[in-house]
């Protein structure tokens, strides 16, 4: 039996040799496949990557595979050496088939000594990239896939020769293998498991464990042996698959490196390296709610079919990290220190330097039941969304209970109600409606303005002044004012001009019309930031600008894609309207009239 398994070993190595001759000259088996040149235009998935309004911050990516593209110059050259001792020794040399290897490996196969594969470096990235779907799908002729997978190996280093057409493909090869872990390509690889970032600061032994993953990425995914010594560091023990791998992996590069020397002393060393793991990082996402507020504006401007999670977009921003640094502290110390214990907001104040001076209002928050804040700052010209917080302590999961929801934006997925921030739309439609002047008189008085349901509001301070300007009830945000306001100007009119500056209700339109004369003060809600972009129509003399959060994108291979246009707005109230709120709200009176109410 040993000798009949010889012949018959020996006999399909020459049959597969004879076959693939022929294939190769006549290329009757190369009908359907990719054309070789598409390696010139094959890309890869990337994330996409969210910047400030700098292009330096970044504020947080989508993807669903981590990888970096590198260029063949920014790949060290131990790596190179690394993974053509681990797949390819002969990479170099060969044609993008190693004939000895695939002989050897029918042989061994056939004799029943062992399951070997002899795929080559150009082999493995044809089989990922350049056959077509129905030869690789699951299920299909393996036989009739693996000849496919020499001619198209054959065929592609026919069409990029040299040095050069092997540099093209192990940089293709290097960008697009899965390493495990959720690493494809080498880049993603060293930054998850070593935390390195730049490939040049890797060590010799790392390349060579690297190296030796892609081989069964799951299997050796070293984060399965891994253990924390005494000093905390996770470390893969020796003698574990992955190591093993590794140490086998550096024996060949030291005898067939191609730039790397490596002699007994320095190869020893490698040996005794230990393998520590960066350990898994939780994904950080600086930009917190307005990361996920520009995935919605990035949709609609690409369209509801790019794939984001691996179109590999660079987005730029309009967020200053500067201001939104500052909202992220204000409103910890708003809404996060109050909640804590008085120590731990003290340690609060320092860390986040908050001056002594702004301490006292922060401290007599305690007690009032505040759990969270948003922040919206505006840039009202342009509509650029400066700083974006949807709530206090977006990064902070410790802080997650069942009144503290750090992860939902209140500012523009959460809908309140405004309050006496409303007053200031009721009063510039009513200017618009010429229903009222600054100069017109309305009572504050208490009245029961719904008998059945005995509603008889009252102002903050529950006093009563009598006959009172329309400028000194907006200045003061008088609410019984307010409510008389609403009952001469009406729902209807009201709800047309808070919709011209961007004003979305929380259950339509018709919620502010059921809301009768309480709509005056701000019982419907809205979203904060609608409600911040409609100030913002104010300052703008009454055009109304939309928020805007995206300035620019660009391709994975730096061609713009998009870049935001010159603002145009619409116009929504009277520049009158619209100067008169600013005025009355800035505190310009008639000094003649500063004692009528």
């Amino acid at each position: 039996m040993p000798v009949a398994g010889a012949i018959t070993a020996s006999t399909l190595g020459v049959v597969a040799l004879a076959s693939l001759v022929a294939v190769s000259t006549l290329g009757a088996m190369s009908v359907g496949l990719p054309e070789p040149s598409t390696l010139d235009t094959l890309g890869f998935d990337q994330p996409t990557i969210v910047y400030d309004r700098s292009g330096k911050v970044e504020l947080g990516r989508f993807e669903d595979q981590r990888r970096r593209v590198l260029p063949y110059d920014d790949i060290p050259r131990p790596i190179l050496d690394a993974t053509t001792a681990a797949e390819d020794r002969t990479f170099w040399d060969n044609a993008g088939v190693d004939i000895p290897a695939l002989i050897s490996a029918v042989a061994e196969n056939a004799s029943g000594t062992r399951e070997r594969g002899a795929s080559t470096i150009t082999q493995q990235l044809v089989r990922a990239r350049l056959l077509p779907d129905e030869v690789v799908q699951a299920g299909g002729d393996r036989y009739l896939r693996k000849v496919k997978e020499i001619i198209q190996a054959l065929r592609l280093s026919e069409a990029y020769p040299g040095e050069t057409g092997k540099e093209r493909v192990i940089t293709a090869y290097l960008n697009e293998i899965f390493y495990g872990h959720g690493a494809y390509g080498i880049a993603a690889a060293a930054e998850i498991y070593f935390g390195v970032s730049d490939l040049s600061r890797l060590s010799i032994g790392q390349a060579a464990l690297l190296a030796g993953l892609p081989k069964a990425p799951t299997s050796l995914d070293p984060y399965r042996y891994a253990k924390p010594d005494k000093k905390g560091r996770l470390v893969v023990p020796p003698g574990s698959p992955p190591v093993v791998r590794r140490d086998w992996v550096l024996a060949g590069i030291a005898s067939t490196g191609r730039w790397t020397e490596l002699d007994e002393e320095a190869l020893q060393a490698a040996y005794d390296e230990p393998v520590i793991l960066a350990g898994d990082r939780p994904v950080r996402i600086p930009g917190g709610h307005f990361t996920w507020q520009v995935r919605r504006q990035l949709q609609a401007l690409l369209g509801p079919d790019v794939d984001l999670e691996r179109g590999g977009y660079r987005v730029t921003t309009t967020l200053d990290w500067r201001a939104q640094q500052l909202a992220q502290k204000w409103l910890a110390a708003a809404a996060i220190a109050p909640n804590a214990s008085r120590r731990g907001a003290e340690r609060m104040f320092v860390r986040a330097k908050v001056p002594r001076a702004e301490r006292d209002w922060i401290r007599a928050l305690r007690g009032k039941d505040l759990h969270n804040g948003a922040l919206v700052a505006m840039d009202y010209r342009t509509g650029d969304v400066l700083a974006y917080a949807g709530s206090a302590g977006y990064a902070r999961d410790d802080l997650a209970s069942r009144k503290f929801e750090p992860k939902y934006d209140a500012a523009g997925d959460g809908a309140r109600q405004p309050g006496s921030a409303w007053k200031p739309i009721l009063y510039a439609a009513a200017f618009d409606a010429k229903k009222l002047t600054p100069g017109s008189l309305l009572l504050d008085v208490t009245t029961e303005f719904d008998r059945r349901q005995e509603w008889a509001p009252r102002d903050a301070d529950q006093l009563e002044r009598g006959p009172v300007l329309v400028r000194r009830a907006l200045q003061y945000s008088l609410n019984i004012p307010a409510v008389r306001a609403l009952e001469r100007v009406g729902n209807e009119r009201v709800a047309d001009t808070a919709e011209a500056m961007g004003i979305r209700f929380a259950g339509g339109r018709e919620a502010f019309l059921q809301a009768g004369l309480a709509g005056a003060l701000g019982t419907v809600e809205v979203r904060p930031l609608d409600l911040t972009a409609a100030y913002g129509t104010i300052a703008n003399g009454g055009i109304r600008v939309p928020p805007r959060m995206v300035l620019e994108v660009r391709g994975p291979d730096g061609r713009l894609v998009y870049r935001a246009g010159k603002p145009t707005g619409t116009r929504a109230i009277s520049p009158g309207a619209a100067y008169l709120v600013t005025d009355i709200l800035q505190g310009n009176t008639d000094p003649a009239q500063n004692d009528i109410w």
